[in-house]
């Protein structure tokens, strides 16, 4: 087991266990982020995520510091309990730290893999400075092929701007404002759900005070 403080960065804590000769983490060498958010999101990439190998949480909650097992996180796609509570007002829980449970690379192939993946986000994702991937991908589907196939790599709203490497990717273009992606978001929703009458889902955590707007775009519901 393996044990890592939240604020650790995700890639780093990773490369570290690849060099200690652990396995179960090749997949988050270069996502971006803290171990901390990973969990609260279950983050993943090529196959992986956080509740694939995570043992348990030190979370600081309701005034005190318990330890959960990660089969009490409800993990789902890019999501577990946590996500919830802390996108409501007030003071949600908070990830202190957690364990894992990784494997010896027996075979000595994980540093290959590592950098194969390395080498594939290098390759089709944006390295201009990012919102990250905005939308969760759809049953069967990808989001940033649908957003491609709508026309919308490029599209703008203020200083943000779909990356026109992975239309996934809100990157910040020209000093961008949280409102311009929210802005952008929005347009993509709309005009996926106008086009293929399916509505995106975010991917990522709206936080502070949106009392002034933008909200966030739902349908009007059918008479």
């Amino acid at each position: 087991a393996v044990r890592v403080q939240s604020g650790a960065p995700l890639a780093g804590f990773a490369r570290s266990a690849i060099k200690r000769g652990l396995t179960g983490l090749a997949w988050a060498v270069s996502v971006p982020g803290a171990v901390g958010g990973a969990i609260i999101g279950n983050a993943g990439a090529h196959g992986g995520s956080i509740a694939d190998s995570l043992h348990s949480v030190e979370v600081w909650q309701e005034g005190q510091i318990q330890t959960l097992p990660a089969a009490e996180l409800d993990f789902a796609y890019r999501r577990s309990r946590f996500k919830e509570q802390v996108a409501r007002p007030g003071l949600g829980p908070v990830v202190l730290a957690a364990t894992f449970h990784l494997q010896r690379d027996e075979d000595g192939s994980e540093p290959a893999r590592a950098a194969a993946y390395i080498a594939h986000r290098r390759r089709t994702q944006p390295v201009e400075k990012s919102a990250g991937s905005i939308f969760k991908n759809p049953p069967g589907d990808f989001a940033g092929r649908l957003i491609e196939a709508a026309g919308l790599k490029g599209a703008c709203y203020g200083g943000a701007s779909v990356s026109n490497r992975h239309a996934n990717f809100i990157i910040n273009a020209d000093r961008a404002t949280a409102a311009d992606v929210v802005h952008l978001i929005n347009h993509i929703r709309r005009t996926i759900y106008q086009r293929y009458a399916l509505l995106l889902e975010p991917e990522i955590q709206f936080l502070g005070d949106w009392s002034a707007g933008p909200t966030l775009w739902f349908p009007t519901p059918s008479p």
